[in-house]
C-alpha cells in the first residue's frame, strides 16, 4: 500500500472546475480549527480558481498563484466548490481575475484576518487575507457576494445566497500521485519566490508597495529608482522561468513531441487550453500592452524588461494554443477551421490592437479622424492603402496580425522581414 493510499488524500475535480469559481477547504492545522471554531464552520480558507490547475490565493507567503495538481487534501478535511447561481459574464469573469491577478504579491494581513475572525472591523489596509481577496475580487466585478467585502470571513462566503455548491468537486489522489509530484520543480513556487524577493527589494524603498502594479506606479513617479529595481527584476530570477517551464514541458511546444506523449489526459489538457482562450483575454497579452505603453510614456529599462518578457510569454502561450489545437485536429476531436484574419479598422480589429499595442490602436484612430478616412495606410495615413496579413510563421504571438498598408509602409514592413500577404 502506498503512502497516498494509506494516509488518504483528495484533490480537486478539475473537470468540474469552471474560472471564478471559489473553493472553500480547510486543514488540520490548530490556526485552521480556530477559524472554524470561531465562525461556527468546517472551513478555514478561500482561494479562487483562476484557470486550468491554477488557484489564486492569499496566505502567509501573501496573494500568489498555485498549481491544483499539487493541492492534496486530507480525506478528512472539509473541500467545496462554490458557483454563482445567476452565472457571470464575460466581463464580470474578466473583472475578477483582472483585481485577484493585479494583487499578486501583495502581503498577508495576519492582524486584520484576525479581527474579521473575532468580529472587529475597524480600518481596512491594503494588505490581503484570503476571504477579503475572493470577496473583493467579485465585487470590483459589480458583485456583491457578503455584506463587506473587506471584512468577511471564509464562512461568509459559504453562507452567500449568491452561490451554490458544485456537486463531485473532489476526486481521490491517484496511487504514488503525491510523491510523483513531489519530485518534479514547483514552476509556481519559483515564482512566488522570484515575485517576494522582487517586491521585498522594491519595499525597502516604499513600504506601501505591495502588488507589481504598485511597483510600476511608484517607479514612474521615481525614475531615480530604474536601475535598482531592474537589478532586483534581474536578480530575483522573474525573468528566467520561463526558461525552466519550457524545458519542463517541451511537449506542449512542438507537436511531434507531443505525438510521443502518453495520450492519457492530452485530450483534456488541449481543451481546457483552448477553452481559456475563450474566456478573457490572454493575461501575458494584456500585460504585455500595459508595459508597451509604459515604455512609450517613460521609456524605463525596467519597462523594456518586462515588456520583452511579455512578448516571449505572449509567444510562448501562443505557440502552445497552435500544438493544442493541431494535436486536436489530427485526432480526429476538433474540425479543421480556416485561416480567419479580422479586417483592419474594423471594431473587433481595434479591441484586439488596444490590448495588444494601445500606443498603434491609439495612433490609427486619431489619424481615421485627422484624415476622415477609414480606408487609409494603418500606420502613416496615406491613400491609397489595401488589407494586408501575416503568414503564420511571422505572426506576433497573440498579437494582431492584419494591417491596412499603403505601397511605402508596405514596403518597408517586408524589407524589414515581414512578408504581408494581401488579404484580398
Amino acid at each position: 500500500m502506498t503512502r497516498d493510499q494509506e494516509h488518504g488524500y483528495k484533490r480537486l475535480n478539475e473537470s468540474v472546475l469552471h474560472p471564478g469559481d471559489i473553493v472553500l477547504a480547510t486543514a488540520t492545522a490548530v490556526t485552521s480549527k480556530t477559524i472554524r471554531v470561531a465562525t461556527g464552520s468546517d472551513v478555514s480558507h478561500a482561494m479562487l480558481y483562476a484557470e486550468d490547475h491554477s488557484v489564486i490565493d492569499a496566505t502567509n507567503e501573501g496573494v500568489h498563484s498555485r498549481n491544483t495538481q499539487r493541492l492534496h487534501f486530507d480525506n478528512d478535511c472539509s473541500v467545496y466548490v462554490l458557483r454563482l447561481r445567476a452565472g457571470i459574464t464575460r466581463q464580470q469573469l474578466d473583472g475578477v481575475l483582472t483585481f485577484a491577478r493585479s494583487h499578486i504579491g501583495t502581503q498577508y494581513s495576519v492582524r486584520e484576518a484576525i479581527q474579521t475572525v473575532v468580529g472587529r472591523r475597524d480600518k481596512w489596509s491594503t494588505k490581503q487575507f484570503c476571504s477579503r481577496l475572493v470577496a473583493q475580487a467579485f465585487s470590483s466585478a459589480g458583485i456583491e457576494l457578503v455584506d463587506n467585502a473587506n471584512f468577511c470571513s471564509p464562512a461568509d462566503l459559504q453562507r452567500s445566497k449568491l452561490l451554490e455548491e458544485i456537486p463531485n468537486a473532489t476526486v481521490p489522489v491517484g496511487e504514488g500521485e503525491a510523491e510523483s509530484w513531489s519530485t518534479r520543480a514547483d514552476i509556481p513556487q519559483l515564482m512566488r519566490d522570484a515575485t517576494n524577493a522582487l517586491l521585498d527589494g522594491a519595499r525597502k524603498s516604499d513600504p506601501s508597495i505591495q502588488s507589481l502594479n504598485d511597483l510600476d506606479l511608484y517607479l514612474a513617479w521615481h525614475p531615480e529608482k530604474d536601475a535598482e529595481f531592474s537589478g532586483l527584476l534581474s536578480s530575483s530570477g522573474y525573468l528566467t522561468l520561463w526558461q525552466i517551464e519550457k524545458e519542463k514541458n517541451p511537449w506542449q511546444y512542438d507537436l511531434k513531441v507531443m505525438r510521443q506523449e502518453p495520450t492519457d489526459g492530452l485530450e483534456s489538457y488541449c481543451r481546457s487550453l483552448l477553452q481559456g482562450e475563450a474566456v478573457a483575454p490572454n493575461r501575458y497579452v494584456v500585460n504585455r500592452g500595459g508595459y508597451r505603453r509604459l515604455v512609450a510614456d517613460y521609456g524605463l529599462t525596467y519597462y523594456k524588461l518586462m515588456l520583452e518578457l511579455y512578448e516571449r510569454l505572449a509567444f510562448l502561450h501562443h505557440q502552445r494554443v497552435d500544438v493544442a489545437t493541431e494535436w486536436l485536429q489530427a485526432q480526429g476531436h476538433l474540425e479543421v477551421q480556416a485561416d480567419v484574419h479580422l479586417i483592419p479598422h474594423s471594431a473587433e480589429w481595434f479591441d484586439a490592437l488596444e490590448v495588444w499595442d494601445p500606443i498603434q490602436a491609439a495612433m490609427t484612430r486619431a489619424a481615421i479622424e485627422t484624415f476622415e478616412s477609414a480606408d487609409i495606410c494603418s500606420v502613416c495615413g496615406d491613400e491609397p492603402a489595401q488589407d494586408y496579413y501575416l503568414p503564420k510563421p511571422f505572426r506576433p504571438g497573440g498579437g494582431v496580425d492584419s494591417l491596412r498598408l499603403c505601397e511605402d509602409c508596405l514596403g518597408i514592413r517586408r524589407a524589414s522581414g515581414e512578408p504581408f500577404v494581401s488579404l484580398a
